[in-house]
């Protein structure tokens, strides 16, 4: 488009000129006494354009021939910048190949461009990490200085940190990372690492459900971290139950009815005698899902001396919820057990007995439980009896393993 408009206005001014050129018939005489020239105006005008025009190409010229000295220099400039974008470009690739010698020398030579710099030496950097040439690599990150870059520096600096296994340098790096509001979940990820590695379990708890927030942890892999975090606190605060509480109370409500979360912390509850409180979080867990662990102990959620009637009745309501559970029927005979309530007891125990359901496990503790019903009732015989038959499954058990 923008041709046809140049072609058209150059004809039309080839016919303005023209027509001009027609029509005029003056003419200029010039004086050089004792010379005399006379020429047409047209000839005039014309020269005077070509004269300019011949001297502007000329002067053009001229300006260009003494720019060559600087158009080559940037050229020569251009040209190694390209070839360092194409070098960092071979660095990236190579590091994600594996190729970290090749991606170590790429990355030096890139940094010729003084814009591309600081970025080939992060490159350089984790190249020489990835080798365990961890001098190296500092050398590296010594000569990333701006500001824009400090950054991707710190975070890649905790990074290879807790690769190597510095979960305190790694921590330390975050620390000034956090002091300019970094909140990254890479940022995030690497603290959980170091804090898991130096059993820091409480800002592992704290890490992991800011990360399950954001979704940025598996639910599987995030209940496992919840899990074992809560496990070594209840094992380092086993005589503290306000401790204990504290970290139940920090808890999402999704993490709590978790059962191996639930178990671990009903245990250690118990240890420290918070009988209802633990039997509040077996009840709050299995009231949401199933659970044979969490079953096992809760005829044990009882203050000494009580009654353990509302346990029972717990018990059967759950029966209804899931029924065929032979679990269900072992721990509601412990419980008629602790309450002297034999018939029913023993009605329990034989229904768990004769269960094809019932695992090898299950059945050898429902004997022993028997064997204690019989010897409550001074019957040595039958007690012996059920003894035997318990062995015997526990010794399958083992020679099975």
């Amino acid at each position: 488009m923008r041709g046809a408009l140049w072609i058209t206005f150059l004809f039309a001014t080839a016919v303005i000129v023209a027509l001009f050129a027609s029509s005029n018939g003056g003419h200029i005489t010039i004086y050089f006494p004792p010379y005399r020239l006379d020429t047409s105006l047209n000839l005039f005008i014309a020269s005077v354009l070509g004269i300019f025009i011949v001297s502007l190409l000329a002067w053009r010229t001229f300006a260009a021939v003494l720019d060559l000295p600087k158009q080559a220099a940037a050229y020569r400039r251009e040209q190694r910048e390209t070839r360092s974008i194409g070098f960092l470009s071979e660095a990236i690739e190579d590091i994600f190949a594996g190729r970290f010698s090749k991606a170590l020398k790429s990355a030096e030579a890139a940094t010729v461009n003084s814009a591309l710099a600081e970025t080939a030496a992060l490159l350089a950097a984790r190249s020489a990490h990835r080798m365990n040439q961890f001098d190296v690599r500092d050398q590296w990150l010594l000569k990333i200085q701006s500001p824009e870059k400090r950054q991707a520096k710190l975070v890649a600096t905790a990074d290879m940190q807790m690769d190597a296994h510095d979960a305190e340098g790694a921590l330390a790096t975050i620390e000034q990372l956090q002091k300019g509001g970094a909140r990254q979940l890479l940022v995030q990820r690497i603290a959980l690492k170091a804090n898991q590695q130096l059993k820091n379990w409480s800002e592992v708890l704290k890490l992991t459900h800011s990360l399950s927030k954001r979704e940025a942890l598996h639910p599987v892999v995030a209940q496992k971290y919840i899990q074992e975090a809560i496990a070594k606190l209840v094992q380092e605060k086993s005589t503290d139950h306000e401790a204990l509480l504290r970290i139940w109370k920090t808890l999402p409500k999704e993490s709590r009815k978790a059962p191996k979360i639930a178990l671990v912390m009903a245990q250690g509850l118990l240890s420290v005698s918070q009988y209802d409180i633990a039997r509040g979080l077996v009840e709050e867990s299995l009231d949401a899902q199933w659970d044979e662990a969490l079953i096992d102990i809760y005829p044990k959620c009882v203050t000494p001396g009580t009654s353990n009637l509302s346990l029972a009745q717990k018990l059967e309501s759950w029966m209804i919820k899931y029924p065929g559970e032979p679990a269900l029927s072992l721990a509601l005979a412990r419980i008629c057990l602790s309450q002297q309530l034999w018939g029913k007891a023993k009605s329990s125990l034989v229904g768990v007995i004769r269960d094809p359901k019932t695992k090898p496990p299950m059945k050898a503790a429902a004997h022993m439980a028997m064997a204690q019903l019989h010897e409550s009732l001074n019957e040595s015989t039958e007690a012996a009896g059920e003894y035997q038959l318990a062995a015997k499954i526990y010794s399958k058990i083992v020679i099975n393993r």
